[in-house]
């Protein structure tokens, strides 16, 4: 657990053998927004998290309160700014503070690398997500499409 981080959240640095977990994890949050999770271009990463996060200078968190990891979120990072990636709780543990206490520790890792700004992509059919990040202090910072998706991009200035 990082340090200041709450307790009860269990959020934690990725490790090797978390792999299956999160990607099962992505699935889920995907198909419980409505999008099909072998639609999305670029999961890759998912796969590669060593090597895609943590070798590249970045951050992956998982949150394992239990015996379960049920939300996880990454950071890449290229000078001052940082972009948030695959981010998602399971379906079962939404609305419980798993996505705040991943959106937090990867906050303060951007903080900790010398970041200023954050920024994310999200779809718009996923209203949890075009919701949460706004409530946490996220600007609307444009749209664009891909593959038939309406992608909304957000940011914020640390």
């Amino acid at each position: 657990m990082m340090a200041g981080q709450r307790a009860e959240y269990g959020v934690r640095r990725f490790r090797p053998g978390d792999g299956p977990a999160i990607a099962a994890i992505h699935r889920r949050a995907l198909r419980d927004a409505g999008t099909d999770p072998d639609d999305v271009p670029g999961n890759e990463d998912l796969g590669l998290i060593g090597q895609a996060y943590l070798d590249a200078g970045g951050e992956f968190l998982v949150a394992e309160p239990a015996d379960a990891i049920v939300a996880c979120g990454g950071l890449l990072r290229e000078g001052r700014v940082a972009e948030l990636k695959r981010i998602a709780v399971d379906p079962g543990h939404q609305r419980a503070g798993y996505g705040s206490a991943i959106l937090e520790g990867l906050e303060r890792s951007a903080r900790n690398r010398g970041c200023e700004r954050i920024e994310l992509t999200t779809a718009r059919r996923q209203t949890s997500a075009t919701d949460f990040y706004p409530d946490r202090g996220y600007e609307r910072a444009g749209t664009l499409a891909v593959n038939g998706y309406e992608l909304i991009e957000f940011t914020k200035e640390l």
